[in-house]
């Protein structure tokens, strides 16, 4: 589905909806009197408005800005003179839009920004834990409040740990969330070599437990063998397709602090991650495009830690699963 064309679409449709709403409503002097058609069109106006600029800014960070729209045209009529009711003079839609709404957008808006953020799993680089079509909430201050669009911490409350199921801002494109696996923390020595992996010169177990099939988007079936891995103590299930090279050397980067920091070649490399940073990696360990080829992920591009499968409409039963 092409969701520019739909924000588009939106962003037409909205000032059609206020311009018919104008023409037949009579004056309002209350905020709770504003025209259903006037209301959703100021509601498509914000959508589409978040769906065009999405294209340009993290949408996270885009949602935040949206929907503080309705408190700031509130403060503006109130600097006019309006009220959300008793008006000697009619009330313009937009403040009657901004009266109506600000609290319940707002609310939203820090709660989706701050607290709990629900996303959709687009791809199969984190199978067998999670899968295409799983939604799934995430804990936004797991490591700290952070102040949108910078993402610098203000209030600092924890740090990753290997082993964390984390959605970040992917350091190639900003306006892109990733989610993978913490591997190493600042200072850790990686290595992934010949599907083994080992940090800080320990290798982590990881043992077969079963086969594992799957095929997305109609394609063919990929036959897989799931890993039982352990990391620092929290046990998660990866998968290995056999005869899968364990790094395609031409796809890596030339990313910030490769050549200092990493070494990689046909049997798959090695990184220290430097201060300040994180090496993530795929559950899907060879169908994930991950911090093998693109590096590794700034403090100020974490967003959260993933916590629970709230919806999957394909597979009902993963409902409530908690993301380990």
């Amino acid at each position: 589905m092409n969701w520019t064309l739909l924000a588009l679409a939106a962003l037409f449709i909205g000032p059609i909806l206020i311009w018919r709403a104008r023409r037949k409503a009579q004056p309002v002097f209350d905020a709770e009197q504003m025209s259903e058609s006037a209301l959703w069109g100021y509601f498509l106006i914000l959508v589409g408005g978040w769906g065009v600029l999405s294209m340009f800014a993290n949408p996270s960070d885009l949602f935040f800005l949206v929907m503080m729209v309705a408190a700031v045209l509130a403060l503006f009529a109130k600097l006019r003179g309006y009220k959300a009711k008793g008006n000697e003079r009619p009330l313009p839609d937009w403040a009657a839009f901004g009266f109506s709404n600000a609290l319940v957008l707002a609310a939203i808006g820090v709660g989706k920004t701050f607290v709990v953020e629900p996303m959709q799993i687009p791809s199969s680089s984190m199978r067998p834990g999670l899968v295409v079509g799983d939604f799934i909430l995430i804990n936004k201050f797991a490591y700290g409040v952070r102040v949108p669009f910078i993402n610098e911490t203000v209030v600092p409350l924890g740090k990753p740990q290997r082993g964390d199921v984390v959605v970040f801002r992917y350091p190639m494109d900003t306006r892109l969330n990733y989610i993978k696996r913490v591997i190493g923390v600042p200072g850790d020595k990686v290595e992934y070599r010949n599907k083994l992996l080992t940090i800080n010169g320990v290798k982590i177990d990881s043992v077969p437990v079963a086969e594992y099939r799957y095929a997305d988007g109609g394609g063919e079936g990929i036959q897989a063998v799931r890993m039982r891995e352990t990391l620092d103590g929290k046990v998660h299930d990866t998968l290995n397709v056999p005869g899968a090279p364990t790094l395609l050397p031409p796809g890596v980067m030339d990313f910030p602090g490769r050549s200092e920091s990493c070494q990689h070649d046909e049997t798959g490399f090695s990184c220290t991650v430097p201060a300040g940073k994180y090496m993530m990696l795929g559950d899907n360990r060879d169908n994930s495009n991950d911090g093998r080829y693109w590096g590794f992920v700034p403090e100020n591009h974490l967003a959260g830690k993933a916590f629970l499968i709230w919806m999957n409409l394909g597979e009902l039963g993963r409902i409530g699963t908690k993301i380990n």
